[in-house]
């Protein structure tokens, strides 16, 4: 697991593509609760995995290995299990690739969702519009 306080490259993008969701959700807000606003934008579509590809690369490696990596929030272990997932098609479709380059693949291409509870995009949110 990443050390808590580690400071991520890459959070300033995640966080304005996470304020972008969530905006673009809250028109909805008359008809719907606030919560689940927070809810919707956690699980927009994302350009990428936001976790970087060296972690990624160590946590599928120990997945190969059998880990079940079960000490891991719910929502991590999902992306997670969806970035193993797509290494393992991208290595059996392009065979010779690396498992370093498949890994990179999968994490920069598009994500089903932030893989956030909507707890942590509150969060999130509230301290970018602080």
């Amino acid at each position: 697991m990443k050390k808590r306080g580690a400071v991520v490259e890459f959070t300033p993008q995640r966080d304005e593509e996470l304020l972008k969701a969530f905006k673009s959700q809250l028109h909805l807000l008359g008809t719907i609760p606030l919560q689940e606003v927070f809810t919707r934008a956690a699980m927009s579509p994302a350009s990428r995995f936001w976790v970087s590809e060296r972690r990624a690369m160590i946590v599928v490696s120990r997945m190969i290995k059998g880990d079940r990596i079960l000490s891991m929030n719910t929502k991590k272990r999902e992306m997670f299990y969806e970035i193993y997932r797509r290494v393992k098609r991208i290595m059996e479709e392009e065979r010779g690739i690396t498992l370093t380059e498949a890994t990179f693949r999968a994490v920069n291409s598009p994500a089903p969702e932030f893989y956030l509870t909507p707890k942590s995009a509150r969060a999130m949110i509230y301290r970018i519009r602080a």
